[in-house]
């Protein structure tokens, strides 16, 4: 069968079977959640595992992964527009490039994964884990990301306009000529955040936007260095 034209279970066969390479892929609207699992504390372990797969280039348009594991996987350049992933394990995968348009991420687990120039633009990314992760260049507007941890990841020229990172972590971030414009920050972790770096606005008027956030040695856009609420 032609890789291009594989359906899920000659997939997983082939996986069991020791392949690992699977470029370019069409397996667009496929379910990968052959376990059939609705909660992932039913997940059994080895069911929907596809750690260490490559699937560069891919078309996973519309894929069910919800509770799949994909760790260390290379999904550079792969299209997931409106896929879903909810508690999917993505640790440490390449999605480098990779098209998430509209994709559903709740509670996913992309710790130490890199998502350099990655679109993931109007995606469901509440209380996802991107701990240590790479966004450098990613485009996160208009996206939902409340309670996601990114705590020591680079978001240097990462584009969150229109974002809501209420009650987000943000401990250690790096914000390098990251894009914020006029964030809504209520209750996020902003410890040790150098706001200086990224292009914000957070003038009087505004100030409301980041109430209850955690400021602690937090450079704030004028330089000053504000300790609110320290734990």
């Amino acid at each position: 069968m032609n890789k291009k034209a594989m359906d899920v279970e000659e997939l997983y066969r082939r996986y069991a079977a020791g392949e690992r390479d699977f470029p370019g892929v069409d397996l667009s609207h496929a379910n990968f959640n052959v376990a059939n699992v609705t909660y992932i504390e039913d997940l059994q372990p080895g069911q929907n595992d596809l750690s260490g797969i490559n699937l560069s280039g891919a078309n996973l348009t519309r894929a069910n992964l919800s509770y799949v594991t994909l760790s260390a996987a290379n999904l550079s350049d792969v299209k997931l527009y409106s896929a879903k992933l909810a508690e999917a394990d993505l640790s440490g995968a390449n999605l480098s490039n990779s098209n998430l348009f509209s994709a559903e991420l709740g509670r996913i687990d992309l710790s130490g994964a890199d998502l350099s120039g990655a679109i993931l633009d109007c995606t469901d990314l509440e209380y996802a884990n991107l701990t240590r992760a790479n966004l450098s260049g990613a485009s996160i507007g208009e996206a939902m990301l409340q309670g996601i941890d990114l705590s020591g990841s680079n978001l240097s020229n990462a584009n969150f306009a229109e974002s809501a990172l209420c009650d987000a972590n943000l401990t250690g971030a790096c914000l390098r000529d990251t894009t914020f414009y006029e964030p809504l920050l209520v209750g996020a972790n902003l410890t040790n955040v150098d706001l200086s770096e990224a292009i914000i606005d957070l003038e009087l008027a505004n100030i409301k936007r980041i109430r209850g956030a955690i400021l602690c040695n937090t450079t704030m856009p004028d330089g000053s260095i504000r300790n609110d609420h320290c734990q």
